[in-house]
């Protein structure tokens, strides 16, 4: 009888835990979303084309490379995704073998897949061909051209003709076996890792591929923690994937990931949130008032917001406590610079003019006006975030007027007038333009500003045709190379807006695209940046920065602009 007894007791014990637990769940559940916002419609979900913001923290809920970045520690370490480890590297640095995870599978919830279909190494090459391939027309054919055996060859004979995306081969990437890709380089590729962390090589199906006839734009079918459910202009509906593979959150990180506490999730298996729902908004404003209204999770602060921030006052504290959320502040991988453009008669043949200008900018008050004090005035053409760059570095120019004035009597320039442009109509780019030409007023420069839209602003900036302008840079991947590409004479005309043309610069950046060891790359990049201190063709201004807000119910959140892909590691409770 006590034995019977003591059955039921803990029969009912288990089932009333089991009923807790169910219903704690239950409870839980209705709080697992997360609201993101996007400032526009998302152009497409093609990983060979997606390139801006919002298309590609979108579609990183959703697709895989072979790489991505370690959440948790800086400076960034590369870890393996959908790769089952690192690469084994051969024939000096020229090919890469690469196993890939077996039983990965591609979301079986989507329009295209009914069952269950398995990833192989025959996707990422059929990515990568379409990253060759004109029709696709990617904007990511710059990671491979000149680098994979085979792979400009493709594009040429390929042509546009569908029919050759699918019958012809690149040599330099093949297939070992279902789980092996091979990638034969002409040359060693010391960045070559960042690139297979990049959406850009995240795989894809031939048979999509045939389906859609290579048009992408609106298919997002990959592997990843989230599967795209509904969208539309809107909102992007994203549910959890429980085909996913296995992953941990990080049981390590750098100091601040130890200091900030977001190590307390360790060796628990993600994503954590249920459902991931991107919002698009038409203004700042309205995304700042989404936030307050507690109708968005996480806020990246719109310029206009950051007084109210940055300050920090009573009004703002009360606002925090009422609406219980949290201030972050982070570093970006952002630099900003005034560049001129070398090809103008006047600017680019006159150094001393260049230097006066140079001296001119008041860059504290520049600084302090535009970010109230949030962003770091630069002190190197490199970001803090990439290996090689010299905190201690100083600049060959200070806001120094008297040596301006001096200067720009040396240039023997009279009476100039120049135009400048901007990179938007936003209110503070034309403030920018009001404060730097109220600074070349005082050596004697008349300023027009020429205000353009951003995307008059690229077009015009990549084929030459601004004359002084502020120009940004956001690195694709952690490393120099990435940002000195921006001064090679064979990016002219394109994102060597300036114009700017140097044989030195030019050499070391063919000898720094080769060079595997750090040091000789650091070496290299000193030598570059010493030469355009001396021809002085950019003047460099801050480095970004950005302030987050989020409700106290989101807890690990860390801000990276190359790890879009952190939902996976949120929880909210």
């Amino acid at each position: 009888m006590k034995k019977i007894l003591g059955f039921v007791i803990v029969f009912i014990a288990l089932v009333g835990g089991l009923y807790l637990s169910s219903t704690q769940n239950s409870d839980d559940k209705k709080n697992q979303e997360i609201s993101l916002a996007l400032s526009s419609k998302v152009k497409t979900f093609d990983p060979a084309k997606a390139f801006d913001d919002d298309s590609l923290l979108l579609i990183s809920q959703s697709l895989e490379p072979l790489y991505q970045y370690h959440y948790l520690k800086r400076p960034y370490e590369v870890i393996p995704a959908l790769a089952e480890g690192m690469p084994i590297i051969s024939d000096g640095g020229r090919v890469y073998t690469i196993k890939i995870k077996k039983g990965i599978k591609y979301h079986s919830k989507t329009s295209f897949f009914k069952v269950q279909k398995e990833v192989t190494a025959h996707d990422f090459v059929m990515q990568i061909k379409r990253m060759a391939f004109k029709g696709t027309e990617s904007l990511g054919t710059w990671l491979f051209s000149g680098k994979i055996k085979g792979f400009n060859e493709f594009t040429r004979k390929a042509g546009d003709k569908l029919e050759n995306l699918y019958s012809m081969k690149i040599p330099g990437v093949s297939v070992i076996d279902d789980y092996t890709l091979r990638i034969e380089l002409l040359n060693p590729e010391p960045n070559l890792l960042f690139f297979l962390s990049m959406n850009f090589v995240s795989p894809v199906p031939e048979e999509v591929v045939r389906h859609y006839k290579n048009d992408l734009s609106e298919v997002l079918i990959g592997t990843g923690p989230y599967y795209l459910k509904k969208f539309n202009d809107e909102k992007y509906t994203f549910f959890r994937n429980d085909d996913f593979r296995k992953e941990m959150y990080p049981s390590t990180g750098d100091r601040y990931a130890n200091t900030q506490k977001l190590l307390s999730s360790t060796n628990k298996v993600v994503p954590f949130i249920d459902s991931v729902v991107f919002k698009v908004f038409q203004s700042d404003e309205d995304k700042w008032d989404a936030f307050m209204e507690k109708d968005l999770d996480i806020l990246s602060v719109p310029k206009k917001y950051l007084d109210i921030v940055s300050n920090n006052d009573n009004n703002f504290q009360k606002l925090k406590n009422k609406n219980n959320f949290v201030v972050k502040y982070f570093s970006t991988i952002s630099s900003r610079w005034l560049s001129f453009n070398m090809r103008d008669k006047v600017l680019g043949q006159n150094l001393k003019l260049r230097q006066a200008i140079a001296n001119a900018i008041n860059f504290d008050e520049y600084i302090s006006i535009l970010t109230n004090n949030t962003n770091l005035r630069a002190n190197s053409i490199y970001n803090p975030s990439i290996p090689g760059y010299e905190p201690s570095k100083e600049l060959p120019y200070k806001y120094d007027l008297e040596k301006a004035k001096r200067l720009m009597k040396e240039s023997g320039v009279e009476n100039l007038n120049l135009t400048y442009s901007t990179r938007g109509t936003q209110t503070i780019y034309e403030l920018e333009a009001t404060l730097l030409k109220k600074y070349l007023a005082k050596i004697g420069i008349d300023l027009k500003i020429e205000v353009l839209s951003f995307s008059e602003f690229l077009k015009k900036g990549r084929a030459g045709e601004l004359q002084f302008f502020t120009d940004n840079w956001i690195y694709d991947y952690p490393d120099a190379e990435n940002n000195i590409q921006l001064l090679i004479s064979k990016n002219i005309p394109g994102i060597n807006k300036s114009g700017y043309s140097s044989q030195a610069v030019d050499k070391f950046y063919d000898k720094l695209a080769k060079t595997l060891d750090l040091d000789q790359r650091v070496s290299i990049m000193k030598k570059v940046e010493q030469e355009v201190n001396n021809d002085l063709h950019w003047i460099m201004l801050m480095y970004d920065s950005s302030y987050i807000l989020h409700s106290k119910k989101i807890k690990n959140f860390r801000k990276s602009f190359f790890i879009r892909n952190y939902v996976k590691f949120i929880e909210k409770y």
